[in-house]
């Protein structure tokens, strides 16, 4: 679970700079990340400009539970970059770095570099560099982001392949041996444009933005997509009607694949009008998204509703929020991988189709810096895909084995989640949030479970300022009731994840601090997925400048 800040008292979780140097240290030293659901929406590209660009934090298989957090005082002056660096056990990495070489009140230029890493024989790294500009105008502004990655990881889970025995795959045979590669390397960029207008008197706002990204694996697919995103909204009275415009471009080259794929390129075309009504109490929203698409959970043309409400039931205190919606999700190499980097790079895994999404919730604002979110939230999913371990047979005696790679078991299914949220904040010195999330998946087949996915998860976090220098944050995270498909295909439980991280910050002044980052205290070997198993106890020291 994420955090979702709903006031501005509430704890943040987001890495980025803005006006104060604020930077979040991210888990560099664990290769755990939780399987979820993704979600059946189109990722638009953000085009939140502000006047700082935000630390490159590429898409990376580590849990994204803050152990320490770094501020420092307000500081009243423009900052102009920073430098972060800390290593560990583990032979663990971490490395941030962020300078504009352009730096005036109407544009900016920076450059910026981020790498994560572990080394053991659980290695997994990832570096990105990028270059990111700005120009403000009085009624709007303009970006170009460019970014290029590289991300090195082995295949350590389990594989129970013999190094001499001959197995047959989709009609051919192959020694285990060289079945899959022991490491595997895989490289991303991506190149945004856009312009938004900034809401001032005029009674229209409108942003335009596009994209060119790419992915390619050493061993695997090669994707590559353009992505236009266009949304135009007119105020009428108090009321605004607007429009929501996406064409996402998917083209794929299978030169490196281990075997022939039926990867085609295709578009998924998105129309989303509405009409917002905005009251004092309440909000309405009521539109249609119309998709088309040729690919597979698609039907050419597939609506769905998009209905969105809020309203205040008792003034300052009590609101309720709910809605109907749907939508067609692409789903991209890069999302997978995401997801899952173990996941096998010669497929993609299939679109899926979303029907009917609905959901409605409280939230109770008991004190101005204590809130209780409260929500229920059931999806209708075509398509919706689990990952399983991937095995091949012996040629002589025909008995599977595990490889170390996952493929996806593919179902029509229904999940209902339950999620319940509590934010305390005490004048930015205490605060915590404590979230407990439920989820039960329907209308499976027989004997078929949702691979992986914990049905209940548990997560919290607090942070206390020790010393007017000195903030130390504990944050937990308990997820139980995952289940893997055996060999013979039956069901098998995994063992519960209890995640403890600890973190240290202390300012030394306004230009440089220091943190110790205490990961898995209680030592915990949880697999993250099938036979991966999660480093233990680990420990970082950094440091971190701003210049």
């Amino acid at each position: 679970m994420h955090g979702q800040t709903t006031d501005s008292t509430i704890i943040k979780r987001d890495v980025t700079i803005q006006k104060d140097y604020v930077p979040t240290i991210q888990d560099a030293g664990k290769i755990n990340t939780i399987p979820s659901v993704l979600d059946p929406e189109v990722k638009t590209i953000d085009v939140q400009y502000s006047p700082y660009s935000t630390i490159m934090d590429p898409l990376y298989q580590i849990r994204a539970l803050e152990s320490a957090r770094l501020k420092t005082p307000p500081i009243p002056v423009r900052k102009d970059g920073f430098l972060r660096l800390g290593a560990g056990s583990s032979i663990t990495t971490l490395a941030d770095f962020m300078y504009p070489l352009l730096n005036k009140p109407e544009y900016r230029l920076d450059i910026n570099a981020n790498h994560k890493g572990v080394f053991t024989e659980k290695k997994h790294h990832q570096n990105q560099g990028g270059i990111a500009f700005r120009r403000y105008r009085e009624y709007g502004e303009f970006m170009i982001d460019a970014t290029y990655g590289f991300e090195g990881f082995n295949y350590y889970g389990k594989n129970s392949i013999e190094a001499d025995t001959l197995y047959t795959h989709t009609g051919g045979s192959v020694l285990g041996k060289d079945f899959l590669p022991t490491n595997a390397a895989i490289t991303r960029w991506n190149m945004t444009s856009g312009y938004k207008t900034i809401p001032s008197e005029r009674d229209y706002n409108y942003s335009i933005n596009g994209s060119y990204s790419g992915f390619s694996a050493q061993k695997g697919l090669t994707e590559q997509q353009i992505h236009t995103h266009l949304t135009y909204d007119k105020k009428i009275d108090e009321n605004k009607a607007g429009i929501d415009f996406q064409l996402q471009n998917l083209f794929y080259n299978n030169s490196h694949t281990a075997y022939p794929t039926n990867q085609f390129n295709y578009s998924v075309f998105r129309l989303n009008p509405f009409f917002a009504f905005e009251q004092s109490k309440w909000k309405l929203r009521m539109g249609v998204k119309t998709i088309f698409s040729k690919k597979e959970a698609g039907k050419g043309f597939v609506p769905t509703a998009d209905i969105a409400g809020e309203a205040t039931l008792v003034n300052k205190s009590i609101f309720a929020y709910g809605g109907i919606t749907g939508d067609y999700q692409a789903n991209t190499m890069q999302q997978m991988v995401a997801l899952n980097k173990y996941g096998n790079l010669n497929e993609k895994i299939k679109d899926s189709y979303t029907p009917f999404d609905i959901y409605g919730g409280l939230k109770i604002k008991l004190l101005y810096n204590f809130l209780i979110d409260m929500s229920v939230r059931q999806k209708s999913i075509k398509n919706q895909h689990f990952f399983i371990n991937e095995t091949v047979f012996n040629a002589i005696s025909n008995a599977p084995s595990y490889t170390n790679s996952f493929t996806v078991n593919y179902y029509d299914a229904t999940v209902l989640n339950g999620n319940i949220r509590i934010n305390y904040n005490y004048n930015q010195v205490f605060g915590f949030i404590i979230g407990w999330k439920y989820n039960a998946w329907k209308k499976l087949p027989n004997g078929i479970e949702a691979w992986h996915i914990p049905k209940h998860e548990f997560d919290f976090e607090t942070d206390m300022k020790l010393t007017k220098k000195t903030t130390v944050n504990l944050n937990t995270y308990i997820a139980t009731g995952r289940e893997i498909r055996t060999l013979d295909g039956t069901a098998a439980s995994l063992d519960p994840i209890i995640d403890i991280n600890l973190g240290l910050y202390y300012a030394h002044s306004s230009k440089v601090s220091s943190f110790l980052k205490i990961n898995n205290l209680a030592n915990s070997h949880y697999e993250l997925w099938n036979g991966y198993e999660v480093i233990g106890f680990n420990a970082m020291l950094g440091l971190a400048f701003s210049f």
